[in-house]
């Protein structure tokens, strides 16, 4: 290997581990986000293992600190107040920054189900939403935010989603589920606050693949997958929805849950 070789292979394996120890967080904590007000909020992610991580919001006083563990996970804690219309900002930073922007204060909400929740406003093919044109032309609602958890199916618990918070708005809510989204209106024109919206659904899924490992123990005569070789039919298998579309929320502050099965 030439000198020249060398150099560049060194740039690659310093930009590898730079990449590697940078701050990060699950999808769910992302700019636009609402954060539940009124409560302690729990906020974790990665760091550079063994480095300090600190937290400050830009409502919050003081800043949270904690340290990285050995495989670079951290959690921290931080109490919200009351929604106050104001678009706020977080900054992480463990030596390498990480700063969250346009963050609101309000109520969290988690729509999940099948597909009468999974349906988006736009409808399905030959399945139109009664009235959804002009709700979607009329739809900027910049206090209104919408993330969806996209489809996926695993054996194993995971950490992290994919998803994007996003203001409400008509190239949005038409892609958006409609019963989340009528929804979240409703609440926003009722208590006149934000709402973030996560929606979590798939169609045709059975409720056994939305339950925990734990949970189903209690029934034996369900069979709990061991491989991903035993996945047959990915929205039908027990517990794999469960371990990839709702373990990776666990701790995310939200006011409540509606469910639509059907």
């Amino acid at each position: 290997m030439t000198v020249r070789n060398i150099s560049l292979f060194a740039l690659f394996m310093l930009g590898a581990v730079v990449s590697f120890a940078a701050i990060r967080l699950p999808a769910q904590y992302g700019h636009h986000m609402v954060i539940q007000q009124n409560t302690k909020a729990f906020f974790r992610g990665w760091a550079t293992p063994g480095k300090t991580v600190t937290m400050q919001a830009s409502w919050a006083a003081c800043k949270q600190s904690t340290r990285a563990a050995a495989d670079g996970s951290w959690s921290l804690w931080v109490p919200t107040p009351a929604a106050d219309g104001k678009a706020h900002s977080i900054r992480f930073s463990d030596g390498q920054e990480l700063t969250l922007m346009n963050i609101v204060l309000g109520e969290v909400w988690l729509c999940a189900g099948q597909s009468n929740m999974e349906m988006p406003m736009k409808g399905f093919k030959n399945q139109p939403v009664e009235g959804s044109n002009m709700e979607i032309l009329k739809s900027s609602y910049p206090s209104i935010r919408l993330f969806t958890v996209k489809r996926n199916s695993t054996i194993a618990p995971q950490t992290d989603i994919n998803g994007q918070w996003q203001e409400a708005d008509p190239v949005t809510v038409r892609e958006f589920s409609a019963t989340a989204w009528y929804f979240g209106k409703l609440i926003h024109q009722l208590v006149d606050v934000p709402v973030g919206l996560v929606v979590s659904a798939w169609g045709g899924s059975s409720v056994e693949a939305w339950m925990s490992k734990d949970m189903l123990s209690g029934f034996p005569e369900v069979k709990i997958p061991e491989n991903e070789q035993a996945i047959i039919e990915k929205n039908r298998t027990p517990t794999t929805l469960y371990n990839a579309m709702v373990q990776p929320l666990t701790g995310f502050p939200v006011r409540g849950i509606i469910w639509y099965q059907g």
